[in-house]
């Protein structure tokens, strides 16, 4: 019985020349938990989501086995990732603008997305969207709907993004840096609604952040990347308490600093 939605065995990712970009990754994912992934750009955390989902450019071969449900995905053709990604692992980007058709209505690319992975009508499917957008706190979703994406704020398509997974239902889903283009209060509300996904949703959420304290308030486990490496993995709880890389150490106690500033500034001392 397969009870892991993803088991990563010695992911690594070499160019064309031989180079190790990323070095061997192993970890389990058990269901219905939230890992974060924190380090700094570089570190290789995105090329690592990449190459879970199939997305490396041509010039970067991945290598080891990521298993989804039991399934090696490295081994997927081109009709098995179009099966796979949005219906039962969906990726949430940083850039949510980018996400969408600039010239299509937001209405025409939710329906289509669900029409591509289930036999709903349009109708339902129209209905379907409506009720999730209400779920992510966007108000007049008919209306909301009927705009291009450029007619909407950053925090607002990031929602759209989240109200798109909740209707599909995948298994696992992955945000890379969702937050990072957004206001400290937006980010905030989104932080909330990826939690609430990740409760009402029961989905398994892998959250990326060069953030260790955002990633602290949502995450059960935390894996820290750093130069290729992932140099640590481990409970959140007992990564705060205890971290046993130099590195996660480094970010613990800059973090404190900038907080004891910050909370002095507040205080007027």
């Amino acid at each position: 019985m397969i009870t892991d939605v993803l088991t990563i065995e010695n992911l690594t990712v070499t160019d064309n020349a031989g180079n190790r970009l990323l070095q061997p990754v192993s970890l389990i994912l058990p269901p219905y938990r939230t890992l974060g992934i924190v380090g700094e750009s570089g570190s290789g955390k995105s090329l690592m989501t990449k190459a879970i989902l199939g997305l490396l450019p041509d010039t970067l071969q991945a290598h080891g086995r990521v298993l989804f449900q039991g399934k090696d995905l490295l081994i997927n053709n081109k009709r098995q990732w179009q099966q796979t990604r949005g219906k039962e692992i969906s990726l949430i980007i940083q850039n949510a603008m980018g996400a969408f058709d600039p010239l299509m209505t937001l209405k025409d690319q939710f329906i289509e997305t669900l029409k591509y992975h289930t036999c709903m009508s349009r109708a339902d499917c129209f209905q379907l969207a409506c009720q999730c957008l209400e779920r992510v706190s966007i108000k007049q979703p008919e209306q909301k709907l009927g705009c291009l994406p450029h007619q909407l704020s950053g925090g607002q398509l990031q929602r759209m993004m989240i109200a798109m997974t909740l209707a599909l239902k995948p298994a696992l889903v992955i945000a890379d840096e969702p937050t990072t283009a957004l206001d400290s209060i937006t980010q905030a509300d989104i932080l909330h609604q990826f939690k609430l996904l990740a409760e009402e949703q029961k989905s398994t959420l892998i959250f990326i952040s060069h953030d260790l304290g955002m990633v602290q308030h949502i995450a059960d486990d935390i894996a820290v990347m750093y130069q290729g490496q992932m140099v640590e993995h481990q409970t959140t709880e007992l990564l705060w308490a205890a971290p046993q890389h130099r590195y996660t150490r480094f970010l613990l106690e800059t973090r404190a600093r900038l907080s004891s500033k910050f909370n002095a500034i507040m205080a007027g001392e």
